[in-house]
């Protein structure tokens, strides 16, 4: 066989392992649907408009609040932590913001005053330490896989939109990844 018949043939066997990829991660995508009973249907840009604003309020708040946490921080650990995890969250904000725009809306969602004002109180608090802080939110999101569950079933239901899709897929890696940390930061520190 030559040389030409060969590389067509290799050519031929990536092309197909890529194309086989896509069918299974679409599969895995299915059967999560399936398996979370989700709906299966696509989102209509206003219903994905409309979550992303509201996401986007929460990811704005958390990057206020953080920013409040850091200043009066005394764990340098947690200090250190706090400002990635504050930048990501302004960028998440942004990221979305842009992506509602590029989708024909307008960012207006709000969050009410009232969770505004706890979780700010809770924030800036000199009379709680960081372990308490940690604890605290730890108990809010004991579970990282069904705290990021309606941002997965979202991206699941966005096959349409790949944009938003991969958006969301990174945005959660992030997530991931703040929780994780601040998971372990408070099961070392609370030690």
């Amino acid at each position: 066989m030559s040389d030409k018949a060969l590389e067509r043939i290799e050519k031929a066997l990536k092309k197909l392992s890529k194309q086989q990829e896509a069918i299974c991660e679409k599969l895995e995508r299915l059967e999560r649907r399936a398996e979370a009973g989700g709906s299966s249907a696509a989102a209509s840009t206003e219903e994905v408009i409309r979550f992303l604003d509201q996401f986007r309020a929460g990811e704005a708040l958390g990057e206020t609040s953080l920013g409040a946490w850091i200043e009066v921080s005394t764990t340098p650990c947690v200090k250190g932590a706090l400002r990635t995890i504050q930048m990501r969250e302004g960028s998440h904000a942004q990221l979305l913001e842009q992506r509602i725009k590029e989708l024909g809306g307008s960012p207006t969602a709000e969050v009410p005053q009232a969770i505004y004002d706890v979780v700010m109180e809770g924030s800036a608090s000199t009379e709680k330490s960081d372990v308490q802080k940690l604890q605290e939110f730890v108990a809010r999101f004991p579970d990282i896989d069904v705290a990021l569950k309606p941002i997965n079933d979202l991206a699941d239901r966005l096959d349409h939109d790949q944009e938003t899709q991969s958006l969301l897929r990174t945005i959660v890696q992030d997530e991931r990844s703040t929780l994780e940390f601040l998971n372990e930061a408070c099961q070392q520190l609370s030690a």
